[in-house]
């Protein structure tokens, strides 16, 4: 009996409802994701179960955290009575962050069910450098991400992507982590997928800038060039400075103790 209370106590909250029997047979529908957090661009799949067959389709409805719908889909129940379907989250609906709702329906109100997940928004990317850490923030769609690698001598960020057809990269990046300047003013950046220029859009603020770059299915590197990187002169630069004129210092000073 133990055992048996604490599977259906464990079961329930997969599916993100309160149903009035313990009996997941008198339930008419449930849904569920694979994952609890997604970023925008990422793959969420929406899977349940009916008790009966009605011969229509299931009506899938995503809002915001404000109950603004986001994306409208059906899908047909199996002959095992379970359903799947992908969705791709993200995109100019999905603006808001925080909790979002799923409800289904099939057939009739009085075969619901509901179930929440968390929209993050932009993916996160620690670069770090020197021990610093500089975090690029992205979205991506129809591919991934595989690494960004910062080449501070070449004054560039090296993006490996993994493509699944023709895509867009939007990046953020810090300007206290690349830069591109002529005198005091912006310039722009150069940006090359595979070794070929291409062009992109731009967006600024005082504290970072925004690439919008689309990239095709054969694409495998992505190099955003700037003229400033850190570190020019970084943290360890820095504290490899101060020791050294603390120890002319002090060299300095011995010296003019001995002639007095």
């Amino acid at each position: 009996m133990l055992i048996l209370s604490l599977l259906v106590i464990s079961y329930l909250p997969v599916f993100a409802q309160s149903p009035s029997s313990t009996s997941v047979s008198s339930i008419p529908i449930t849904v569920m994701t694979d994952k609890s957090f997604y970023s925008d661009g990422d793959k969420m799949i929406i899977s349940g179960l009916v008790k009966d067959q009605l011969n229509v389709p299931i009506s899938i409805v995503i809002k915001d955290t404000n109950q603004n719908i986001v994306l409208i889909g059906q899908v047909s129940a199996n002959s095992d009575n379970t359903y799947l379907t992908q969705v791709t989250t993200g995109g100019s609906l999905w603006s808001p962050v925080g909790t979002y709702e799923i409800d289904v329906t099939y057939g009739s109100k009085d075969r619901t069910a509901k179930a929440t997940f968390v929209f993050t928004g932009y993916h996160f990317y620690p670069i770090v450098i020197q021990g610093v850490s500089y975090n690029a923030t992205y979205t991506i769609t129809n591919g991934t991400i595989n690494s960004i690698t910062p080449k501070t001598d070449a004054k560039l960020l090296q993006i490996s992507v993994d493509p699944t057809g023709d895509g867009t990269l939007v990046i953020t990046l810090p300007r206290s982590l690349i830069d591109s300047k002529t005198g005091n003013q912006d310039g722009p950046f150069a940006l090359q997928e595979d070794g070929v220029v291409v062009k992109f859009e731009e967006s600024k603020s005082d504290i970072s800038r925004t690439l919008t770059l689309p990239f095709s299915s054969d694409t495998r590197q992505i190099e955003i060039i700037g003229t400033q990187i850190v570190p020019e002169f970084g943290p360890l630069v820095f504290v490899s400075l101060t020791i050294a004129m603390t120890l002319i210092l002090l060299y300095a000073k011995r010296q003019l103790s001995l002639y007095n």
